[in-house]
């Protein structure tokens, strides 16, 4: 029951920092939701930021390895990481949880910073372990796969924006389109 309530107090708050961003989040809102009070949450963590530090490390990380790592196990996993990019319905609509909280958190706390670093440094390497498969399968020719991943993940996220300020999923796809295509 304790690992339940721990869990359920992570997915609630992933969510309402997802949509509502770690400042803007209210520990009330997430109490409510998983229906419990103060003084069980603080049973599990401290503070809003330890509760924060386990959504980035124990959810956020998760997700983007989970969803990678099914893309490195298909036979076409070039392919495939475009398909699920040009997919990703809940980035339409909040966008990339590793990138909102890092645009919110990097430079105003050091240990927020430290791990989005690291997940970050694991999605860098999900993306690259792709492209090593897809270069063994001859899918894709031989590249600096590092220097690759960097450029899908900074188009992924710029495509994003774009899709967020004029609310046209054409323009998002015709940018993972080109990405795909140019690289």
């Amino acid at each position: 029951m304790k690992k339940e309530t721990r869990e359920r107090l992570i997915d609630s708050a992933f969510a309402i920092f997802y949509k509502q961003g770690y400042q803007g989040a209210n520990i009330a809102t997430i109490l409510q939701d998983v229906n419990i009070n103060k003084g069980s949450m603080y049973h599990f963590f401290k503070s809003k930021k330890e509760l924060g530090l386990a959504v980035v490390d124990e959810r956020i990380r998760k997700n983007i390895i989970t969803k990678y790592q099914a893309v490195l196990e298909n036979n076409r996993p070039y392919m495939t990481l475009f398909e699920i990019l040009r997919s990703s319905p809940d980035t339409l609509i909040y966008g990339c949880p590793l990138n909102k909280m890092s645009q919110e958190m990097l430079y105003i706390d050091k240990e927020f910073k430290n791990v989005l670093t690291s997940v970050y440094q694991d999605f860098e390497s999900c993306i690259a372990n792709i492209l090593e498969k897809a270069i063994t399968l001859g899918e894709i020719d031989n590249c600096d796969t590092q220097v690759r991943a960097r450029l899908i993940i900074a188009g992924y996220e710029g495509a994003l924006m774009i899709y967020h300020l004029n609310q046209n999923r054409n323009q998002y796809n015709a940018v993972i389109d080109a990405l795909k295509e140019q690289l």
